[in-house]
């Protein structure tokens, strides 16, 4: 619950702090890729998590990795804020919530596509002109394959889900016949 209300609070206030639409993807990807690292390197997490490092190391280390990284100053300031605030152990919730913020400021949705064989490009965009014109936001789609699928696709669109997989459909008439058999 904490780590939620931090995420909100902070990434509604880079958002603020950010004018020119232009550059919120670049803030998201910065964002993102410091968070990466975070994932990446376990052994950050545990440095920043910990009590005797003081805040300047830990400043230290953030400066350092954004300069490898390469991060803007805005997202280099707010990570140095957030060490010094002891809430970047909140990174991951605040990278979520900036997504959203961003998505909303430019009018675009994250559809993520699960499939059983890999999709073409020309069905990526089929797929992306057919939901644009039913949301009427911009379509940002991220694919993933699952053979396990045996055929079809899966959408998952915020907490929504359409599962038009044959596995799906396997296990509705598995069901449905086991139904008849009892009665």
């Amino acid at each position: 619950m904490l780590e939620n209300q931090v995420g909100k609070r902070y990434a509604e206030a880079l958002s603020g702090n950010i004018s020119d639409d232009s550059q919120l993807g670049v803030a998201l990807k910065n964002l993102k890729d410091f968070g990466e690292a975070m994932k990446t390197e376990k052994q950050l997490l545990r440095f920043f998590e910990h009590p005797s490092i003081s805040t300047e190391k830990k400043k230290n280390v953030v400066e350092e990795l954004c300069g490898r990284l390469q991060i803007g100053n805005k997202i280099g300031n707010l990570l140095v804020l957030l060490n010094e605030r002891g809430k970047i152990i909140f990174l991951e919730k605040i990278i979520e919530y900036f997504e959203q913020v961003v998505d909303r400021r430019l009018n675009q949705i994250r559809i993520h596509v699960t499939s059983a064989h890999t999709l073409t490009d020309a069905n990526i965009d089929r797929l992306k002109t057919a939901l644009s014109k039913i949301l009427e936001k911009t379509i940002l789609i991220d694919t993933k394959v699952d053979e396990s699928l045996i055929g079809g696709v899966i959408l998952r669109i915020g907490d929504q889900v359409a599962d038009d997989t044959i596995r799906n459909r396997l296990r509705i008439l598995k069901q449905t016949i086991e139904k008849e058999e009892v009665a």
